[in-house]
């Protein structure tokens, strides 16, 4: 997997440099989280303007954030980062603390008038308008038989992260004082530890087809690590060198203002004097709204010829992860690949939009009334990161070796590689390195072959098995040779 600032839409786009390195300051070693957590602001700060047309229907902009790891590594400082970056772009955010109907999805509350007669005003939930939605107990809703209200919950959010504007995104109760319909246009922050059977239910539960799954493992060597960073910030001044959080709301601030621009310049339908014209408390007024930045949509945005084409490629990458995964696994891991096709081009979106932010921030030939270009350049930009988001996943979902692995484990995982090398044919390579070497291409395809593993995890227990191979190179080919058990 690659680095962080690796990716070539981190090394393309200032921006995200420096919002990573601002937000690794505060939250070590969740750089990939911090990545999501910039493309979660933007996806929330465009959320009104742009709809990405699929066939009869079409996606929001929204990222829908779910982040597995251990307890005490960051998680939940890195919530108190992103909500202050929220807060100096004037983006509205709460943090979930009721799990009933009421604090869900709203309520009506009646008062005593003077004259003795009762006024009934409905009272909105937590799931209600435009906010970011900091989730930070996500355990209750892993938990294999979940209290009565908490699987009420679950289908909640589900709504709640279908595309806005679609029939399944209104959320419904009928009540003794009326009947509550709450439109939500509200992005997802949920965190937690990995609990017991959390692998389970994350294939088996509806919920983790809608969001963006991020699973990362941690081991001593790393929180050893962390300690010591934090600890050399005793005594010391805010590091210097990166942006504050008042300095990188700027950002957010502007692409708003951007996609904004561009769609009042760009659409036939719609202009800046009609949309200041709408109710957003009257229920038709927002239909009506909704209805035409989805009419817009094609006039905003083309997506260009090599654009398909990089899509194929995209999806048939991804494909290419779950072979050679068990079958029955295989066929679960699948029903995420939607899910993940749809991130693809909203990343892509997103992606657009900082290089046109860019480009208007250069001093350029910058016209708000031109349809912006998707590329296939955008897709593979994206991809390289979804790409590992995914492989993190997979690798996690199939492996059976904890950290910590008890020897017994061990044992396991070396008799495994112990079969796989003697399926394979040996070769002699002269006086020097001897007998008994195999191609490391054959080994990882037999020992795949053998433990019906999935290419990435493959390669990820080869590199927890490394010391019990050598290895060389004849004429570039990588060779490798039994040296015994993982001690």
């Amino acid at each position: 997997m690659r680095e962080w600032n690796q990716y070539t839409a981190v090394e393309r786009y200032p921006i995200m440099r420096e919002y990573v390195e601002r937000f690794r300051q505060t939250s070590f070693f969740n750089e990939m989280a911090g990545l999501m957590s910039f493309f979660f602001l933007q996806g929330h700060t465009v959320v009104d303007y742009v709809r990405i047309p699929v066939w009869a229907s079409a996606l929001d902009p929204r990222v829908q954030f779910f982040w597995i790891q251990p307890t005490r590594t960051g998680k939940s400082i890195a919530w108190e980062f992103i909500g202050e970056v929220a807060r100096h772009a004037d983006i509205k955010s709460d943090i979930f603390t009721s799990g009933t109907d009421a604090g869900m999805i709203g309520s009506f509350k009646s008062y005593k008038n003077e004259d003795g007669s009762y006024t009934t005003e409905e009272q909105p939930g937590l799931l209600n308008g435009k906010k970011l939605l900091n989730f930070d107990e996500g355990s209750v809703l892993l938990q294999p038989n979940p209290k009565q209200f908490f699987q009420e919950v679950i289908l909640y959010l589900q709504q709640a992260m279908n595309p806005v504007g679609s029939h399944s995104n209104t959320l419904t109760k009928h009540m003794k004082d009326g009947t509550i319909e709450t439109e939500s246009r509200v992005s997802f922050w949920i965190t937690t530890f990995p609990p017991a059977g959390v692998k389970e239910y994350v294939l088996t539960k509806g919920l983790f087809q809608r969001v963006l799954l991020l699973y990362c493992p941690w081991n001593n060597d790393m929180r050893m690590e962390v300690s010591k960073r934090r600890m050399r910030g005793v005594w010391q001044d805010k590091k210097k060198g990166v942006m504050s959080t008042e300095e990188l709301s700027v950002h957010f601030k502007e692409v708003e203002s951007l996609v904004r621009e561009h769609l009042f310049a760009c659409s036939k339908t719609i202009d800046a004097k009609m949309w200041s014209q709408f109710d957003e408390t009257i229920k038709e007024e927002r239909e009506e709204r909704e209805r035409l930045v989805r009419a817009s949509a094609l006039d905003l945005f083309n997506k260009t010829a090599d654009f398909d084409l990089s899509m194929d490629a995209a999806v048939e990458e991804f494909y290419h992860l779950v072979h050679g995964m068990d079958n029955k696994l295989g066929d679960v891991v699948l029903s995420f690949m939607p899910n993940l096709e749809n991130y693809l081009n909203i990343f892509a979106t997103h992606l657009l939009i900082i290089e046109k932010l860019q480009l208007k921030q250069s001093g350029e030939a910058y016209d708000a009334s031109e349809k912006w270009d998707i590329t296939g350049e955008h897709i593979d930009m994206a991809m390289e990161i979804l790409y590992d988001v995914f492989e993190r996943l997979i690798i996690w979902l199939e492996s059976d070796l904890e950290l910590g692995a008890a020897k017994a484990e061990k044992v396991a995982m070396a008799s495994a590689w112990k079969k796989a090398i003697d399926s394979c044919k040996t070769v002699d390579l002269g006086e020097k390195k001897g007998d008994g070497w195999v191609t490391k291409k054959e080994l990882l395809k037999v020992y795949g072959r053998q433990q019906e593993r999935s290419d990435p995890v493959v390669y990820n227990h080869y590199r927890k098995a490394k010391p019990m191979f050598k290895e060389t190179k004849v004429n570039g080919r990588p060779h490798v040779k039994w040296n015994g058990e993982v001690e």
